[in-house]
């Protein structure tokens, strides 16, 4: 409690003395409005019925580390990430407990990237391949949104990359730092009247903290923009990752930390457990606005994967992955009056992984275990539905979706049908205050990851695994000035099917999932941001209370127990002042709190409280900047493997580390 408390005094006595310090600043700053299409009919964030989040990235947003999505989000409320460091397994979020229990990568929360599909089909998202040096703005849709989704408990994160500039340009960017780490990226930007294009290449690599936890990456991306007319453009967007080695160091057990946290999993040595991938992905949008009252939107995609990962176990412990997957969608937008809006939605995507298992020899592929190719198929009709009055906004929205997944063996061994509703209306006759409530209901599908960790060591799926569903209740407030905005929402979500991972004691290493029965989640979300002159200061916190309300585990009633892997309380300040002449600082403090490593809730991971500082100096054509992560070198974990057997819980986060680097615009 004591370390919680100087960590609430600190960055108030800064703001107390920052607000008195401003009182003599009389600058007028204008108030703009922000539309947002995060739920799929823009509307200004103000008045969306629904918990939502947006941040903005102005230049000097360079000066972040670009290691990890993480650094975008850290002050979203309700938003928990783990895995920063761990670049085999993928950065982990979770939102609202959502997405707690990914081994790796993403699970119930869809990700969007310039409006398209990042998530595959059966609801696995990664990040990898995402060009983190380019992203220009982001939204957050916080809870269960499989009305404008589909396949999504947690909510949606809409990433929107560069695309407002005015001059061509080439910008070049060279970090290194700590574990021997390098960063290395070039931006090119091409604008004429009715064309524009951005190219980006990035080079990263380092040596990792931890022994056996090095990996190396590159990533490309391309836009094109064009304007047919003013009513009518085309988007092309293309991007591909190869990334050689990302080494795994794995869990170990909290003996072992306290012997050398640095140290891998002998284990994951011994079978030298690292990822291979090479990603392809392509999609193309079309707008048009036909008349002054119907709009046409389409968008189409393909992905393709290579992936090859060595697991620390022998059967079956050498994966390679070769994933297909593309999708399509069209949206038509009528609104017969200035107060009146309704949308018409339908999409299909497809998806086909050829998943292969061997045993792994020490690095090496021996005798295949596992040959099947397993598919997914989805295909859905949304209706959306908004009225605005002088006092307030109505939204309604309802969503159908059938799923077909299958293996070789049978092609529709599972078909999935769901109809999700919601409902949202915001009161707005408060002068800079509004209230919204809402409700929401959403499914989330196994994917064909999940389903083909089958227990019995047979091939095909899971034949005990089911599907989740969740039902959301929120209500809220905003707050907002020009130099202040507030937001508080209190929310209520019950769902059914909870998917868990877990290990098996004749496989240790492997994760395998099964259903809790039934879960609450309660919670309390508070945000606010301050601006006045060369003063900006953001808080959130997030407190939340997630439990099993009815599990039983074989002769062990769960029941009342919290569920694993996602803190209680969240508590994050952000300052950040630009002096005259170019220079600027940023010092960001996150507190994070206890969390629970298992569903018996027998081992209790320690809250901790990280710092965080940034430091940079902008010249008319070249920019320095530092960072210093873990400022107060805390020991704390980077990631908590749920449910792990023999209590290898812990992956140990980096202790203080460094950046530094250099931008030049030619």
């Amino acid at each position: 409690m004591k370390k919680f408390t100087n960590f609430l005094i600190a960055p108030i006595a800064i703001v107390t003395m920052t607000l008195e310090a401003q009182d003599s600043l009389k600058q007028k700053i204008s108030l703009k409005e922000i539309t947002l299409d995060a739920v799929r009919i823009k509307t200004p964030k103000r008045t969306i019925p629904f918990a939502i989040s947006h941040r903005s990235f102005k230049p000097n947003q360079l000066s972040l580390s670009q290691n990890s999505l993480h650094d975008y989000l850290t002050t979203v409320p309700g938003l928990y990430a783990q895995n920063t460091q761990n670049f085999a397994q993928d950065l982990r979020i979770s939102i609202r407990g959502f997405g707690a229990r990914s081994g790796f990568g993403i699970r119930g929360i869809q990700l969007i990237v310039d409006g398209i599909p990042e998530t595959t089909p059966d609801g696995q998202g990664q990040l990898d391949n995402l060009p983190l040096g380019l992203i220009q703005s982001l939204t957050v849709l916080r809870g269960p949104a499989s009305s404008f989704y589909g396949n999504a408990s947690g909510g949606v994160i809409q990433i929107n990359t560069l695309e407002d500039f005015e001059d061509n340009f080439v910008r070049l960017r060279l970090q290194g730092g700590s574990f021997s780490s390098r960063n290395l990226a070039a931006t090119i930007g091409l604008k004429n009247n009715k064309t524009k294009a951005v190219f980006y290449q990035n080079h990263s690599e380092s040596q990792g903290y931890r022994n056996h936890s090095k990996y190396k990456q590159q990533v490309f991306n391309a836009r094109v923009w064009h304007h047919f007319s003013e009513s009518s453009q085309i988007r092309w967007q293309f991007n591909y990752t190869n990334s050689p080695y990302a080494y795994d160091a794995g869990g170990i057990n909290l003996d072992m930390v306290k012997e050398n946290a640095k140290q891998a999993r002998p284990q994951n040595e011994t079978f030298n457990t690292y990822e291979t991938i090479n990603h392809l992905k392509t999609g193309l949008q079309w707008e048009k606005q036909i008349n002054d009252n119907l709009r046409l939107d389409s968008y189409a995609f393909y992905a393709h994967r290579d992936f090859v990962g060595r697991l620390p176990f022998g059967f079956g412990g050498f994966v390679d992955l070769k994933r297909d997957y593309y999708g399509l969608g069209t949206a038509m937008e009528y609104q017969p009056q200035n107060h009146h809006r309704m949308q018409l939605r339908f999409s299909i995507a497809d998806q086909k992984d050829h998943r292969q298992r061997f045993e792994n020899l020490n690095g090496s592929s021996g005798e295949n275990t596992l040959n099947q190719d397993e598919l997914f198929f989805n295909t859905a009709l949304s209706f959306l539905d908004e009225l605005k009055w002088n006092f307030g906004l109505l939204r309604l929205g309802l969503r159908y979706d059938y799923q077909s997944l299958g293996t070789q063996l049978e092609r529709d061994e599972v078909q999935l049908n769901s109809l999700n509703p919601s409902v949202g209306f915001t009161y707005t006759k408060l002068g800079n205050n509004v209230v919204f409530v809402s409700y929401s209901s959403s499914f989330e599908t196994p994917t064909l990851n999940e389903l083909s960790a089958n227990p019995t060591a047979n091939e095909g799926f899971n034949p005990n695994l089911s599907p989740s569903k969740a039902h959301n209740f929120e209500l809220g407030w905003r707050y907002s000035t020009p130099q202040n905005k507030v937001e508080a929402t209190i929310y209520a979500i019950n769902t059914q099917n909870e998917i868990l991972p877990y290990e098996l004691a004749d496989f240790p290493d492997r994760d395998f999932y099964r259903n809790a029965g039934s879960t609450s989640r309660r919670g309390i979300e508070l945000f606010w941001e301050h601006q006045s002159g060369s003063w900006e200061w953001m808080a959130s916190y997030n407190y939340a209370s997630l439990k099993f309300d009815n599990y039983v585990l074989g002769d062990k009633n769960l029941s009342g127990n919290l569920l694993p892997g996602a803190p209680e309380q969240q508590f994050t300040v952000s300052l950040e002042y630009n002096f005259l002449g170019g220079w600027g600082t940023a010092l960001q403090s996150q507190y994070s709190g206890n969390l629970y490593a298992d569903d018996a809730n027998q081992t209790r991971v320690e809250d901790y409280l990280l710092v965080n500082f940034r430091f940079w100096k902008s010249l008319k054509k070249i920019s320095f900047f530092c960072g210093i992560n873990n400022l107060l070198n805390k020991a704390y974990f980077d990631n908590i493997r749920i449910n792990a057997y023999g209590k290898r819980y812990y992956e140990p986060a980096p202790m203080r580390n460094f950046y530094l680097g250099i931008t030049a615009s030619l």
